[in-house]
């Protein structure tokens, strides 16, 4: 490990002893580090939940479960090539980049819809209103 990261941790360590919340620290760190925390913040941005993976390539069953899908779902992904994957023998196997990357998108995909769907909604509430009139003699 690095004398930045370790101390990184320390500062870390130091912070939560101290202090209530929030949490103020200030650090230097490698550039790759950096990256890696700022895909965790992302991912509790935008799911509330952030996975660390353990591994660098999973199996179909733990993706499949990680994204929680079947695993036939899964498998007709990678047949479309949605999600990447490698074949071990006569096995594939995902990367955990791949996984956040498909999450990432579905996610994506996910929040246009309700936008369209917000959209549609408003423009029928809208439609119905001008086509209809209410009581009274005519």
């Amino acid at each position: 490990m690095s004398g930045h990261v370790e101390s990184a941790i320390q500062a870390v360590r130091n912070a939560l002893e101290e202090s209530g919340d929030p949490v103020e620290v200030a650090f230097s760190l490698p550039r790759d580090s950096a990256e890696k925390i700022l895909e965790l913040l992302e991912a509790e941005g935008r799911n509330g939940a952030v996975v660390v993976p353990i591994k660098e390539q999973f199996t179909t069953t733990e993706a499949a479960k990680m994204l929680g899908i079947s695993r036939s779902t899964l498998m007709k992904l990678i047949d479309s090539g949605e999600i990447d994957s490698v074949k071990v023998a006569s096995h594939h196997r995902i990367a955990a980049p791949a996984i956040l990357r498909y999450e990432n998108a579905r996610s994506a995909n996910q929040h246009r819809t309700a936008e369209a769907l917000e959209a549609f909604a408003h423009d029928a509430k809208e439609a119905f209103r001008d086509n209809v009139t209410f009581g009274g003699p005519s």
